[in-house]
């Protein structure tokens, strides 16, 4: 067999020069691939990421009814009508939300 035959792409060059590029991009790419892997290994992380996302969809949510309420006078009616007692709702959702990631939590350290 020859030397240009041998590489995975069928192109490899016998220049000392040529291969020590390709072994330095190749190197390149497997960091940014092993850095892609470990960002997704990082259930903790990712876990805090997806609980700020939710906490800022709440209060983006609850500025917004704020402002509706505050527009009508405090009194619901017309377009801007909310439901009676969104409140209770709303909580719920931050209870569950805080309860699946405590328990995924508490999952993950058990299986170590």
């Amino acid at each position: 067999m020859t030397a240009s035959g041998n590489g995975s792409n069928g192109s490899t060059s016998s220049d000392p020069a040529v291969l020590r590029a390709e072994i330095r991009r190749t190197r390149a790419e497997l960091g940014e691939t092993v850095q892609l892997l470990a960002a997704k290994a990082d259930v903790k992380a990712r876990m805090k990421s997806s609980a700020s996302q939710a906490r800022d969809r709440f209060r983006a949510k609850a500025s917004t009814a704020a402002t509706r309420m505050s527009s009508n006078g405090g009194r619901p009616g017309g377009q801007a009508a909310l439901r009676p007692n969104p409140v209770p709702v709303a909580t719920l959702i931050g209870v569950a939300a805080s309860a699946v990631a405590v328990i995924l939590l508490v999952m993950r350290r058990r299986r170590r």
